[in-house]
């Protein structure tokens, strides 16, 4: 199970903007990379938060236990690509798609690839006043059997137990009607997402907090102990290349060289 954030900065305002396109790109990459969507991708603009520069797009496409999420933020010129799946894939042909179509500059951004098969605890500091928000992956052997009905509750409580701003309510959906393999649930926040993908079989809940903001990393964990035991925890720092508003690096040579550029010129500018 491969989990890769892309940090990128320096990229066009213009396609950061543009609904088509980033509902494309999600499109794309699930059926391209034989991802395993289980529902068409969600596109949800986000242009009436409390900070100006921190409006954009955030969307999403569940997987057969994982996730394909892109949050855009125009103003800052950056966007952030959260992709997790169980299905095996070069992460470095993702890393050239999102180049060559959502161009970014690759010296001002982050690219981390994490192997989720591989249970360890691995807090590293994090530095509010530096960093622009944590990423915590974390393994919850359960204590019971989990229903929609009690992830879907869990998910709604828990974004305002750590102090998140939701722009949508949890979706739950399961991979097939008949003996699921999994259920997976998503709430798109402020910040970003929270997903937990829950293998039912094991009895597993692999949950992501992808955050632009800080929280109380003690406070989470004490929530997730309410499920059962957690047999894996990582949270990496985020953003630490992140400023008021990075400039982007990309020529308009370049840009216009871009497939998505080229295919919808003249879309929503």
């Amino acid at each position: 199970m491969k989990h890769i954030t892309l940090d990128c900065y320096g990229a066009s305002q213009h396609l950061l903007n543009d609904l088509t396109t980033v509902y494309e790109t999600l499109n794309y990459l699930g059926y391209k990379f034989n991802l395993e969507p289980i529902a068409p991708p969600h596109i949800i603009p986000y242009y009436y938060g409390r900070v100006k520069q921190d409006s954009g797009i955030s969307a999403y496409v569940l997987l057969k236990g994982g996730h394909i999420t892109i949050h855009t933020f125009p103003f800052r010129e950056c966007y952030f690509v959260d992709i997790f799946s169980g299905v095996d894939f070069d992460e470095n042909e993702i890393k050239d798609y999102f180049l060559d179509n959502l161009p970014f500059s690759m010296e001002a951004s982050n690219f981390e690839m994490i192997d989720r098969t591989k249970q360890r605890f691995d807090i590293s500091p994090y530095a509010p006043d530096c960093d622009f928000g944590p990423h915590l992956m974390s393994e919850i052997h359960t204590n019971k059997d989990i229903t929609m009905d009690m992830m879907y509750d869990f998910l709604e409580s828990f974004v305002s137990k750590i102090n998140m701003d939701p722009i949508i309510r949890t979706v739950v959906n399961k991979d097939k009607i008949e003996n699921p393999s999994y259920m997976s649930g998503i709430v798109i926040i402020a910040q970003s997402h929270i997903a937990f993908h829950y293998n039912i079989k094991e009895k597993v809940i692999l949950a992501d907090l992808f955050s632009c903001a800080p929280f109380n990393y003690d406070e989470v964990e004490n929530l997730f102990a309410q499920l059962g035991t957690i047999t894996s925890n990582v949270l990496v720092p985020r953003g630490t290349k992140h400023i008021y508003r990075v400039h982007s690096e990309i020529t308009d040579d370049e840009l216009k060289a871009s497939t998505l550029w080229q295919k919808n010129i003249g879309i929503n500018r």
